[in-house]
């Protein structure tokens, strides 16, 4: 796919294979708590942006005891660095530029913040 001169649209799991390294936040009873669950995985490397979908989901989530955002996703983070992106939202990377449309989050060294509000748009490179 690195050599496709064409449009690569990616939605939910789709979006995060993009990546470089994938963020494959627990999801599933049981991978939380399990010690040799991969949460960063090798994707088809046509982004260096890590995608972490569904975002308005996750605030509230529980998984195995734990709380999927301050628990899981935020400690990951101090690993590598991802974008939480609600359900409308998306990143268009186009001309070595990547320029985030609608709500979307950055989650890094263990802190959140929303860098984009619904009906907006930032560049993020």
């Amino acid at each position: 796919m690195k050599n496709y001169n064409g449009i690569v649209i990616g939605i939910s799991a789709g979006t995060m294979n993009c990546a470089e390294v994938v963020y494959a936040q627990p999801e599933l009873d049981g991978e939380a708590i399990d010690p040799n669950y991969q949460r960063y995985l090798e994707g088809l490397n046509l982004t260096q942006i890590s995608v972490l979908p569904h975002f308005q989901e996750l605030k509230e989530l529980l998984l195995d005891g734990l709380r999927v955002v301050e628990d899981i996703s935020l400690p990951d983070s101090k690993i590598r660095p991802f974008y939480a992106l609600v359900d409308g939202a998306f990143i268009l990377v186009e001309d070595n530029k990547s320029v985030l449309y609608g709500e979307g989050y950055l989650i890094n060294d263990g802190d959140i913040t929303m860098i984009c509000e619904t009906d907006m748009y930032k560049q993020l490179l």
